[in-house]
């Protein structure tokens, strides 16, 4: 924190309980830092303690309140997965959406619209809003790798099917390939069953339940995908079917999900195991290039889309950097897709549009490139900062866990203070930070923290102070005991440091760090 140099930061997923930050017991005396202020949401919810939670940090004098219950729902708040801290200009929403993968959707969109609305009410509060954070969606198709894009094969077929196509030598043969191997793809996926699998680490010898989905193609028993840790996971790049779900607002079914949308590496794959049809990857590039796009059907993409477009909010890093190839916030650590550039970017840093005049995108000519001579905009330069430029190396798959980098690939996070990606190391987290640089003037240096405040209270859990009756107990056998609170209280206070006065860099840092 002290090299990096914000005046906020906001993490996601801290993972601790409150009760641990009541009772001063958290690791690494974490929620007090010389010079900054701590404010945390944790999941109380009995059922998922240790979960969850986001926290973020100021300097002092530069918040007025905050709030570790802003979404005003009992069930979302008690998720810990959002609070939000007032600036005096302006509010900031530190949040961790659900992810699509472990909540139903209908849960993942009441926590989007709850959300919205408690910026709209900010808002009428003549409050600008800042929005940073996990949001667990993929945006646009830049923020997703080529080979998740996403086809979508009934368009396929019909074009195939339509007058002239097969006459015509221009066409893609890869769209024939597929309608020729579709049918018996999906005749095949009817047989699919996940099956219980034991995997052994050859380092430790240990050994791990898991599942593994399995086909039967021409009589063969054929797997699909990788080893998962729940049956669920196994079927989900498999499961080809519409998915209808209900808004938690209207009570209505809504397609949340359309038929036959499938990403190219999984239909590569299911034309080569099943079709026996084999496409290079020169030709799942094609494909990807061509045909390769998103949902047009995403509930939290279109959510995403009205905050935008509807709300005024604006996506800095997009405003910068428009054209940007592969520039990920997230990988799978499991198996080690950092270290090819294969993620997502789903952490953001959103700013109402009245504020977009004091964002900056600071004293750097570009994105961060690991070397020289490369387009900062380009693939080749995302994979490079991405690594450290081949700094960084991934984790043995016989286990051991992630190696120490040096210091000098350690030390490329740190960089001039800008609007951007803060590529910190992948023994960190599986995602990095994404940076925020706004003018000074947009920044009270001097606000007073209002403590008498219930809700700032309430995101100030480490601040508890227990009764003074809790410190006096009366001995079993009756007899009177005298405590000096005074001469403790005083000896507490000559032992606590000052903190040194440090100047204001208007420059926010958010990522799932743990």
């Amino acid at each position: 924190m002290t090299r990096h140099g914000a005046d906020v930061f906001c993490l996601q997923e801290h993972k601790i309980p409150r009760k641990q930050l009541s009772s001063r017991s958290e690791p690494r005396g974490c929620s007090t830092v010389e010079g900054y202020e701590s404010f945390w949401s944790c999941c109380v919810d009995k059922n998922k303690r240790g979960l969850n939670g986001v926290v973020t940090y100021a300097r002092k004098g530069l918040v007025v309140s905050a709030d570790s219950s802003p979404l005003g729902s009992k069930d979302l708040d008690e998720q810990g997965r959002c609070v939000m801290t007032d600036h005096g200009n302006f509010v900031l929403f530190n949040v961790y959406v659900p992810a699509s993968g472990g909540q139903p959707l209908a849960y993942k969109m009441k926590f989007l619209q709850a959300l919205r609305r408690a910026m709209a009410k900010q808002r009428k509060q003549n409050k600008p809003v800042i929005l940073v954070g996990d949001l667990n969606i993929k945006h646009t198709v830049l923020d997703r790798p080529w080979k998740d894009r996403l086809i979508y094969v009934d368009t396929i077929l019909n074009e195939v099917a339509s007058p002239g196509s097969n006459l015509d030598e221009t066409f893609p043969l890869w769209k024939r390939q597929l309608a020729q191997g579709w049918p018996k793809i999906c005749k095949v996926l009817e047989t699919k069953r996940a099956v219980p699998k034991t995997t052994t680490n050859p380092r430790t010898g240990e050994t791990f339940d898991k599942f593994r989905l399995t086909v039967t193609v021409d009589g063969r028993q054929v797997e699909l995908g990788s080893h998962e840790r729940t049956e669920v996971s196994c079927d989900y790049y498999y499961d080809f079917t519409e998915l209808f779900a209900i808004d938690p607002e209207t009570n209505q079914e809504f397609l949340a999900k359309e038929a036959n949308v499938v990403c190219v590496h999984v239909l590569a794959e299911l034309m080569s195991k099943i079709a026996n049809i084999n496409w290079d990857m020169a030709t799942q590039r094609l494909i990807s290039n061509t045909c390769g796009t998103i949902r047009q059907i995403d509930p939290p993409r279109e959510w995403l889309d009205q905050i935008i477009q509807e709300d005024g909010m604006v996506d800095t890093f997009r405003h910068f950097f428009p054209t940007a190839e592969d520039r990920f916030t997230c990988w799978d650590q499991s198996s080690n897709r950092r270290y090819e550039n294969i993620g997502v970017r789903l952490d953001y840093m959103l700013v109402d549009s009245c504020l977009l005049q004091h964002v900056l995108k600071g004293d750097v000519p570009s994105l961060s490139c690991g070397r020289d001579g490369l387009d900062p905009l380009g693939k080749e330069a995302a994979l490079c900062a991405a690594t450290a430029n081949g700094a960084f190396r991934p984790a043995s798959f016989a286990g051991g866990g992630i190696g120490e980098a040096p210091q000098k690939a350690l030390d490329t996070q740190f960089a001039s203070k800008h609007t951007g990606i803060i590529y910190t190391p992948p023994g960190f987290s599986d995602h990095v930070g994404v940076s925020l640089l706004l003018q000074d003037e947009c920044c009270q240096r001097d606000l007073t923290l209002n403590e008498q405040d219930e809700a700032t209270r309430k995101a100030q859990p480490h601040k508890t102070q227990p009764l003074m009756s809790s410190f006096i107990s009366k001995p079993a056998d009756g007899t009177k005991r005298s405590a000096s609170f005074s001469s403790t209280a005083e000896k507490f206070r000559s032992n606590v440091k000052k903190p040194k006065q440090q100047s204001i860099a208007s420059y926010f840092n958010n990522g799932g760090m743990t």
